[in-house]
């Protein structure tokens, strides 16, 4: 028999591809045979994705540096990662809208609605819809923050040459993706208690920030003082581009939604 993936030459008896590595399938595919390929490849120990996922926290550097010094086995590839993490973003949002819609509705139930006047309703539902598209599209954000991410940490370290701008790239790439898939699966875990959701959304950008500078502290081997500098100058520049992005989707809400609706009719 061949190898399906590179077609050569292989014995019976052999399990694995011993040329391209690749598993050697003999059985058609059933419900049991995918569940079992679908566990043994992502939940078993010596799995490159929970290598991956547990070596990210433990030694960022080890799984970043050395996937763009060329080690490209024993963690998954940036590409396959994040796309992990779009993927848990979009069950998640799925999850929401089709069982637990009112999932992030605690702070705005808390708030008494009769007493606010029609402004105060219409920053309301503006904040309400921003939060909802924000979620909803939450995998396009991703994939459009990254280039300015990158831009931004290249900015940061500028005074540090040994990465280029593709590889910094690699770095939020990995680090954004392991943000994602962390807080999308604890996400998934509080989805029932809308009050626990809010507090850990709350909470989850200073969070976020601080795994970015301990990563960048891991990657350029910083001390506490040059990573606190960097970090102060990577927030201000964030600063300024979340505030505009901030700025372009209120325009939007206000020209191309009926959030203001209301009050243009008063």
């Amino acid at each position: 028999m061949n190898c399906k993936n590179c077609d050569k030459n292989l014995r019976t008896d052999y399990t694995y591809c011993p040329d391209c590595g690749a598993k050697i399938i003999r059985n058609r595919i059933t419900v049991k045979n995918l569940w079992y390929d679908a566990v043994e490849r992502f939940f078993n120990v010596d799995n490159t994705f929970l290598i991956t996922v547990k070596d990210l926290f433990v030694k960022p550097e080890k799984v970043i540096v050395g996937y763009i010094e060329g080690t490209r086995k024993k963690y998954l590839n940036p590409i396959s990662y994040f796309t992990i993490a779009v993927t848990l973003g979009g069950l998640f949002i799925f999850l929401t809208q089709e069982f637990f819609p009112n999932a992030f509705e605690y702070q705005f139930t808390t708030i008494d609605q009769e007493a606010m006047n029609e402004g105060n309703k219409a920053g309301l539902e503006f904040g309400r819809q921003f939060q909802e598209a924000t979620f909803k599209y939450q995998g396009l954000f991703y994939i459009l923050m990254l280039p300015f991410l990158s831009v931004i940490s290249k900015v940061v370290f500028i005074n540090r040459k040994q990465f280029n701008f593709s590889e910094h790239f690699i770095i939020n790439i990995y680090g954004y993706a392991q943000i994602s898939i962390c807080t999308n699966l604890i996400y998934m875990a509080l989805i029932w208690n809308s009050q626990l959701l809010f507090y850990i959304s709350f909470i989850s950008l200073p969070l976020q920030i601080l795994y970015f500078t301990y990563v960048f502290k891991r990657i350029f081997n910083l001390n506490i003082k040059q990573a606190l500098i960097k970090l102060l100058f990577f927030l201000v520049i964030l600063g300024v581009v979340l505030f505009g992005l901030m700025v372009l989707g209120a325009l939007y809400m206000v020209f191309f939604t009926d959030v203001f609706a209301n009050l243009k009719t008063q």
